[in-house]
């Protein structure tokens, strides 16, 4: 049975804008300054970061019930990570294309079989990047000569789900989809009730362009009222 939603105020957001201004854009990411004011009374300025991509990534299970790691060096963390394979999508590609072509480029692996596993936000507080999880079976070796990008260098090992589990839960694995996506497998194996609402669902396989959310789509219209 699903659960009934869990109440939103009549008269949810508390802010009335005086103000914006963009202050950078890039193909990637884009920030800007909304001068705001609060209902009781208080003025800040907020900086909101938005992404240009989606956020896509997978969990790929071979048939030993190992997940396929992908370890690169993450310049922002000046450390090495091992993750999923992951990317970001393009404003005209669903996020099961951009997985399925980042899966190929970073592993060089194909899966017969694809679900949406978990759908979450990295930061809310800060970005509206949106991201989508997807749990892939049936792998086999990609072909078409996919590989990374002249600015990557990738290593690819395949580790058992448990040690997964074990290396997010102690911290060496500290990558946010990688986390979220071994948790989710772990709740749904353990019979935790609850599946991804039918309608969510379906934009895992549609463009950004036919389901905006309020944050992104603000983007193209910063008239303040």
């Amino acid at each position: 049975m699903r659960l009934q939603p869990l109440p939103v105020p009549q008269d949810p957001n508390p802010f009335t804008v005086v103000d914006r201004k963009v202050l950078y854009d890039s193909p990637w990411i884009r920030l800007r300054l909304d001068r705001i004011e609060h209902r009781c009374g208080g003025r800040r300025d907020y900086a909101v970061c938005g992404f240009r991509r989606t956020a896509c990534g997978v969990l790929a299970l071979d048939e030993q019930d190992r997940v396929v790691l992908v370890g690169q060096w993450r310049y922002p963390l000046e450390t090495y990570s091992w993750e999923l394979p992951e990317g970001g999508g393009e404003e005209n590609e669903s996020p099961l294309e951009t997985i399925r072509r980042e899966l190929a480029e970073e592993a060089g692996l194909e899966a017969a079989t694809w679900e949406p596993l978990a759908f979450f936000h990295t930061s809310n507080s800060s970005t509206d990047e949106e991201t989508f999880l997807f749990l892939a079976r049936d792998l086999m070796p990609a072909t078409g000569g996919h590989g990374p990008e002249d600015t990557e260098e990738l290593a690819c090992r395949h580790e058992p789900f448990a040690e997964c589990l074990e290396r997010a839960l102690s911290g060496e694995i500290t990558d946010s989809l990688t986390v979220v996506a071994l948790l989710a497998l772990q709740a749904r194996r353990s019979g935790a009730p609850g599946v991804l609402d039918p309608a969510l669902s379906e934009r895992f396989f549609q463009r950004p362009d036919q389901h905006p959310s309020a944050g992104r789509a603000r983007w193209g219209n910063l008239e303040t009222p």
